[in-house]
């Protein structure tokens, strides 16, 4: 069966088999991979099966890709392409727009599918109004937005915010009746790797994302390029075999705190530290800790890791700025 057949035939399959397929698509560190899992959860609680596949990304902020499929029947098909998406839930905006070279990176290739989803539930965590998204393409349909991060860190103050958690109730607001928001609660109470009270947390955190929800049916977004153009950007390569400040990753668009070293309390020969920096940014030179601040994706692990509790995670725009400032020799 040629291939092209081989996709009709599976798109005719969801059809008769009510198959749904939601991707959702995060940074590291946002907590997407909990988030399905608790979604998959929930939905086995409600008599539904369930396939999860996950595309990891190997670095500690670094894009990741999943794939959520359920249905009444038990006949799901497995991997993790992604064949008839209902909707996708991008857990930033800036992840609607390809990396570089992202069709290469990934078994769920991100930009291949955006420019294919023209239609169905878009959801966004932003602060932006539905009809305030940049879509890269011509789009109709259903869109929800909340801010998901916001409502997290008011709970939970911790950078890099892990809100996909939170993100749920943004997926069950705008799906409808698809998972109920109880079975999601529960599924979160019931998550063995997060301690007791953290669960009650988040599920504080998903009420008021579900609360919060802005949802807008039928609506159409302009596209800001045409297909080809969203191809060529996605399909594009860095300058040279070394990426640029200008080609660095979606990671960096996340962090709202920098790492920063107090001199004083640095007694170290050489940064511990540097050895756990998950991006190699760290360095040791003239006997000091230095950082790369324009590819450092603002992890906290060198300030979690350093011995002498050294490191302090402060905003990322005063250190910017207070870099900015501080002479060329001291840089």
């Amino acid at each position: 069966m040629q291939r092209s057949n081989l996709k009709e035939a599976l798109r005719d399959q969801y059809e008769r088999k009510g198959i749904y397929e939601f991707p959702f698509f995060c940074i590291g560190r946002q907590g997407g991979r909990t988030a399905v899992e608790i979604l998959a959860r929930a939905l086995n609680r409600e008599g539904k099966h369930v396939y999860l596949g996950q595309n990891l990304g190997r670095r500690s902020m670094a894009t990741n890709n999943m794939v959520v499929r359920f249905s009444e029947t038990r006949h799901i098909p497995s991997g993790i392409s992604v064949m008839r998406a209902n909707g996708m839930l991008f857990m930033h905006e800036a992840l609607l727009w390809p990396d570089y070279g992202s069709l290469d990176y990934s078994q769920i290739r991100r930009a291949e599918y955006v420019k294919k989803f023209r239609s169905g539930i878009l959801m966004v965590c932003t602060s932006k109004k539905p009809e305030e998204v940049e879509y890269p393409i011509d789009f109709e349909g259903t869109v929800a937005t909340v801010d998901a991060e916001a409502i997290f860190l008011e709970k939970i103050p911790i950078q890099p915010a892990p809100f996909g958690i939170t993100s749920l109730g943004l997926f069950v607001a705008a799906t409808g009746d698809l998972v109920k928001l109880e079975s999601i609660k529960q599924a979160t109470l019931e998550h063995e790797r997060l301690k007791k009270r953290v669960r009650q947390l988040n599920v504080e955190c998903i009420e008021k994302a579900f609360e919060m929800t802005r949802v807008v049916q039928n609506l159409k977004l302009r596209g800001k390029v045409s297909i080809e153009e969203y191809e060529g950007m996605a399909q594009r390569r860095p300058s040279s075999e070394m990426i640029t400040p200008e080609e660095k990753s979606i990671g960096t668009l996340w962090r709202d705190h920098l790492p920063v070293c107090d001199v004083k309390k640095c007694v170290c020969i050489e940064c511990l530290a540097a050895y756990f920096c998950p991006e190699g940014v760290i360095s040791w030179k003239d006997e000091s800790y230095q950082v790369d601040y324009n590819f450092c994706k603002g992890c906290g692990t060198c300030a979690v890791e350093c011995p002498e509790k050294a490191i302090a995670m402060e905003k990322a725009e005063t250190v910017l700025e207070n870099l900015k400032k501080a002479k060329p020799s001291r840089r």
